[in-house]
């Protein structure tokens, strides 16, 4: 198994009025190329279980391994040089008034932990720019060019190529097509599919998106306060409808709270 959490909870405002769990003793495994989506509400847990994964937060309890190291304490400065995570906001994890090249430089010299201050050859530059005209967009034309000036769904594509030069162990997409216009979002969301099965890389990526978490990926998980409340994956998943997976979680839910009631 590539990723494995191991009973992990985190709760928020311990001990006062305002006490939430944002994960509640969650067990679940990664094997090792699997691309999973994960959907839920706000408030369901996923933000969470991507910040205890990437290190931006701790747990509270239980322990997280990635490739059988165990990766729970582990600064989220040192799990970032093998785990790459994209954000909703396009400007997040590039520096706009850079240019294209040196953003994808930066990324390239750190993810081979190569010194940044050396000039990069020339046979990595053009490892870079090969791996940027794959995406098919002309941006390899556009070097030169600052990142502040592309436009949302430019930027995440090269997000994506920055978190990727190097295989990551992990790769976390935190709803990162949310806030492209509709044409943009399936643009990236094609380039993420081809370069996550490309690449066979290891990835969760979160979405408010039903349709596209059914026919992304492998598996899709659907969280609910804190909980993995349906996990479904293979032929159950292939031939699965939105609305039956709404109808699966539905009937899970209520059968909680009968459970629940007969505990009372």
């Amino acid at each position: 198994m590539s990723l494995k959490i191991n009973s992990v909870s985190k709760i928020f405002n311990k001990n006062t009025p305002d006490e939430h769990k944002g994960l509640d003793n969650i067990n679940f495994s990664v094997s090792d190329g699997e691309f999973i989506t994960i959907i839920g509400g706000n408030g369901a847990g996923k933000s969470t279980l991507f910040n205890v994964i990437s290190g931006t937060v701790l747990c509270d309890s239980g322990n997280i391994e990635l490739d059988g190291i165990d990766i729970t304490y582990i600064p989220e400065y040192k799990r970032a040089a093998f785990i790459g995570r994209i954000f909703q906001d396009p400007m997040k994890g590039t520096a706009p008034n850079m240019t294209v090249g040196e953003n994808l430089i930066i990324a390239y010299m750190r993810s081979t932990k190569k010194n940044i201050l050396i000039s990069p050859s020339k046979k990595d530059k053009l490892f870079i720019r090969e791996r940027l005209s794959q995406l098919g967009l002309g941006l390899e034309d556009r070097m030169n060019t600052k990142i502040g000036l592309l436009s949302g769904g430019q930027r995440q594509a090269i997000t994506l190529v920055m978190a990727t030069l190097v295989k990551p162990k992990l790769l976390l997409l935190d709803e990162h097509t949310a806030a492209l216009d509709p044409v943009s979002a399936k643009s990236v969301l094609e380039l993420t599919n081809k370069i996550v099965l490309g690449n066979n890389i290891t990835t969760l990526m979160i979405t408010h998106n039903i349709t596209s978490a059914l026919e992304l990926g492998n598996r899709t998980i659907m969280m609910d306060s804190g909980n993995i409340a349906v996990d479904i994956g293979g032929s159950e998943r292939k031939n699965m409808s939105v609305q039956d997976l709404l109808d699966k979680f539905n009937k899970i839910k209520n059968k909680v709270f009968d459970d629940d009631k007969v505990l009372l």
